[in-house]
């Protein structure tokens, strides 16, 4: 059970992580433990957290994130060979068209909410020791990405607690931009990269992320199209 009290463990992770995260990283990898919560179950905080908030107000999370997940797809559409009918590979599988598509897979991803965030930790680990490699090993990437990714967690679900509040949608372009933003602050922290650097960083970063991203897509959909 967390401490409730500003100066536990938990709070001390969190404050820190928001605005001095190269400390904590450092410190928790070259062996100071006891101070920090441990990176794994920071994460599975947060994403509880998260996952019961989305929950309560699904309907509002879906509909922002349509829109999100919209737009990705519109950029996805421009790369897909010509010749396939978009229109029958979305009817074969039960969905009118592509807003009723990207709905669907929300509701996939709101119903294993933990299970994609913590599939997703490997991949953005394997893409920032890529990217980023020495002093650090593997196992140390993903420790430092766990912690990260706890960030953009609950920075994303401020973001959508604002929307509900304000009632303009600023989550459905957050949750797109929000990691990259928090990523490049503390990676340049981590490493005291210039901004020079941090660029090449970021365009090498998106790089991978999309060749990993899009590949799969693509196969399904060039799949789904051959046995229509």
């Amino acid at each position: 059970l967390i401490a409730l009290g500003w100066d536990s463990n938990f709070f001390i992770t969190l404050r820190y992580l928001l605005y001095q995260p190269q400390k904590v990283l450092k410190e928790y990898i070259n062996g100071t433990r006891k101070k920090y919560t441990n990176p794994f179950s920071f994460f599975a905080i947060m994403t509880a957290i998260s996952l019961f908030t989305f929950s309560q107000f699904s309907e509002q999370f879906i509909q922002m994130s349509t829109y999100s997940s919209f737009q990705q797809t519109e950029v996805l559409d421009n790369k897909l060979p010509k010749h396939i009918d978009e229109t029958n590979i979305y009817e074969k599988y039960g969905y009118k068209n592509e807003t009723e598509f990207n709905q669907g897979l929300i509701k996939s991803q709101l119903k294993y909410y933990n299970l994609f965030a913590f599939l997703f930790l490997p991949i953005y680990t394997l893409i920032s020791f890529l990217v980023f490699r020495k002093p650090y090993n593997f196992g140390e990437h993903l420790l430092i990405n766990t912690y990260l990714q706890s960030i953009t967690t609950f920075l994303s679900l401020l973001l959508f607690l604002l929307s509900l509040l304000i009632g303009i949608n600023l989550f459905g372009a957050g949750i797109i931009f929000l990691p990259l933003l928090f990523y490049s602050f503390a990676y340049k922290k981590l490493y005291k990269l210039t901004i020079g650097q941090l660029l090449l960083k970021i365009l090498k970063f998106i790089g991978i992320f999309l060749l990993l991203m899009i590949i799969p897509i693509m196969i399904g959909f060039l799949s789904a199209a051959s046995k229509s």
